[in-house]
């Protein structure tokens, strides 16, 4: 047997759903902005409990458009060493300082501590990252603490589709979250992204940062210097497709998560998930002993392909990074980016194809003794 890091899954009925659009989409003549694309940010924003969505390009499009919104430039922004480079790229190009910060070894998440060991009289926002998933278990405290600072709270959202914490969504903590519908995301449109925000004024400007400046498509009137983050029709079409299935699709991984929790060997340390999570990712850390390298070999020749991580390298370490002068000093990123990996979950990965998995992995990780 054969288990592959990450299939994408669509079932027959939205392949169909898919074509049907897609054929109407053409016929119309409308393949960039248009219903499709208004009818995604309805629904993504309803099944978020939000009152505004601002469909984009992709996740990082996401984040430009907010850090851009909230006229950051000059102030520092916060935010977990051990997240894509996107997060870090939007605040840099607001024109605001990205200062990375170390995380919790619990959850991998940004915590409550090391954002007041970097916060400062110039601290103009705090980026959560819910990483694989997860809303750490001090989201309301950090909430308090930036509205207590009159500071943002921003919601990096690309894994946390289908997450919640205490029956809120990304998008209802902060000022706003940025979601990522990328290939390999939960829920994808192969590219794409969303602000999602109750914030109307930053709603407004979203659309407008997203059109070249313009309140909307069809004008010419620019108010603001800007680029095209637009969403196309077909995309949108797509993406919606995706989310008609959305309840399955998360039973599904939630399952498969709950049979690893009780199958999988303790030598595999979890990370504390206090959230209901869409798990995105299923993460766990090697004992310190074992090579991850090593490892993910071994495990893609007996059949078990592990999936990228989050993230193998933190962007402090990263090549052009390294000007930071930071190696060494966010010592648990460093650690558990260097043990973590992630197991396949994925709505189509049947009941043998799990059992596989982590007897797999169990059997692998035991030959270390």
């Amino acid at each position: 047997m054969e288990v592959k890091s990450l299939k994408i899954f669509f079932s027959k009925k939205q392949k169909d759903k898919i074509l049907k659009d897609v054929s109407d989409i053409l016929d119309s003549g409308q393949l960039a902005a248009g219903k499709y694309v208004e009818k995604f940010e309805k629904e993504w924003s309803k099944i978020n409990n939000c009152n505004y969505g601002c469909a984009v390009s992709s996740g990082g499009s996401a984040l430009d458009v907010i850090f851009r919104a909230l006229d950051l430039e000059g102030k520092e922004v916060i935010l977990p060493t051990n997240t894509f480079i996107a997060t870090y790229n939007s605040i840099h190009f607001a024109g605001a300082k990205p200062v990375l910060a170390d995380v919790s070894r619990n959850n991998m998440c940004l915590d409550l501590e090391n954002i007041k060991k970097n916060f400062n009289s110039n601290t103009g926002a705090v980026c959560l990252v819910h990483i694989g998933g997860v809303i750490t278990d001090e989201i309301h405290e950090i909430k308090k603490f930036c509205d207590d600072n009159k500071i943002y709270l921003i919601e990096d959202a690309a894994h946390g589709h289908g997450s919640s914490f205490d029956g809120k969504y990304p998008g209802q903590f902060g000022i706003a979250a940025a979601y990522s519908f990328f290939s390999t995301k939960t829920f994808t449109s192969g590219e794409g992204g969303m602000v999602l925000t109750n914030d109307k004024l930053l709603d407004e400007n979203c659309r407008r940062l997203r059109d070249y400046g313009k309140k909307s498509q069809w004008e010419s009137v620019h108010t603001v210097l800007s680029s095209n983050y637009r969403m196309s029709n077909i995309t949108a079409s797509v993406g919606l497709s995706h989310i008609s299935e959305i309840n399955e699709f998360l039973k599904k991984r939630r399952a498969i998560a709950k049979i690893y929790d009780e199958n999988l060997s303790q030598k595999f340390e979890r990370l504390k998930v206090n959230n209901l999570s869409g798990w995105y990712k299923y993460t766990v850390y090697l004992p310190k002993e074992v090579d991850r390298s090593e490892f993910k070999e071994k495990s893609k020749q007996k059949g078990v392909g592990l999936p990228g991580g989050v993230y193998d390298l933190p962007l402090h370490l990263q090549p052009v990074l390294k000007h930071l002068n930071l190696d060494g000093k966010l010592s648990i990123a460093e650690d558990v980016c260097s043990r973590h990996i992630c197991l396949p979950i994925y709505p189509n990965l049947d009941d043998k194809e799990v059992e596989f998995t982590y007897k797999t992995l169990n059997d692998l990780i035991d030959s270390y003794e």
